[in-house]
């Protein structure tokens, strides 16, 4: 994998850290906040705040009206106020809310109650027993005993809680293990499939490459051009530029620059056409432009190639 890939999944995954530890730490009571609106009526807008002022934890988000059994939405969207009670359950446990609402918000508490079931699943199959704390972060991101199954049946290695609350994070589920899977790609640990689903590398995403002529790649290959934007649109606008039948590496170099037809156009009309790619991420990294070749000819350098453009770019002619 490269470099620029290799800091984007370093990146990927501290993020995931940082989303997990801002769900952390269940107080007895947490104060919770909704909202409903008219322009989508099956979404409640629910957010979690616990701690002091110090040290708050807060989750919120856009949660489908089913998620909050047992509340009331037209008490909720009534004038006035109305008693409100909910429950956001999960597998690895429950939080219960109360409180009161009207005029489509409501606030008040809730309290946090972790399933001593799918804590014993996990301790069982070698997971380990999650704390409390863990336990929450199981419950916010939605993590499941089908998880667990479905890697352990497709050979992953044994997660611990950490590791199954990244998973869990970023969307990882049976169905998208087996998508990989059936299309020959199974990342070879969990970082990689964890980077896999953050970075959205879909099966119909590699259905996608392998229909645009990209069959047959490596997770890393497929990683980098998912990392830097590369899709069957890009490819099919460089192959209209008369870039065809690219590598892999290739792609992801132009991509990750930004070079896009109107580039290649931009010198072909000033008399540098059908560059090689290596020349065309040579221009785009130094910062070559038209306009500078143009600033080198009103001084009476008319450079033959992009090399030497490039070569007088280098050594700063411009400055």
């Amino acid at each position: 994998m490269n470099r620029p890939v290799a800091l984007l999944a370093a990146l990927v995954l501290t993020a995931i850290s940082v989303s997990s530890a801002c769900i952390a730490s269940p107080g007895q009571s947490m104060a919770f906040a909704l909202r409903a609106t008219s322009d989508r009526p099956n979404d409640i807008h629910f957010s979690l705040n616990h701690g002091n002022r110090r040290n708050q934890s807060s989750m919120s988000g856009s949660f489908p009206v089913r998620e909050l059994a047992g509340l009331d939405v037209n008490a909720l969207r009534q004038p006035g106020q109305h008693p409100i009670s909910f429950a956001y359950i999960r597998e690895a446990g429950r939080i219960d809310c109360s409180g009161t609402g009207g005029n489509s918000v409501a606030g008040g508490q809730c309290s946090f109650a972790p399933n001593t079931q799918f804590s014993d699943f996990l301790s069982a199959r070698g997971v380990g027993r999650p704390s409390r704390e863990e336990s929450y972060e199981l419950t916010m991101v939605k993590a499941s005993r089908d998880l667990v199954d479905a890697l352990a049946q497709s050979r992953y290695p044994r997660p611990d809680i950490e590791k199954l609350t990244e998973l869990a994070a970023v969307g990882v589920n049976r169905p998208f293990i087996s998508g990989l899977a059936a299309r020959g790609f199974a990342p070879k640990d969990l970082d990689d499939l964890t980077q896999f689903a953050a970075l959205d590398v879909t099966p119909e995403y590699i259905d996608a490459l392998a229909r645009s002529g990209y069959r047959n790649l490596s997770a890393d290959q497929v990683t980098e051009l998912k990392a830097v934007g590369v899709d069957p649109a890009f490819i099919g606008n460089m192959a209209a530029a008369g870039y065809r039948n690219l590598s892999v590496d290739e792609l992801g170099q132009l991509a990750a620059l930004d070079i896009d037809p109107a580039f290649i156009r931009s010198f072909a009309q000033i008399g540098y056409a059908n560059l090689p790619v290596d020349t065309l991420v040579e221009l785009k990294a130094l910062d070559v432009t038209p306009e500078f070749v143009r600033a080198l000819q009103a001084r009476g350098l008319h450079p033959r190639s992009a090399d030497q453009l490039v070569k007088l770019k280098a050594v700063g002619l411009d400055d």
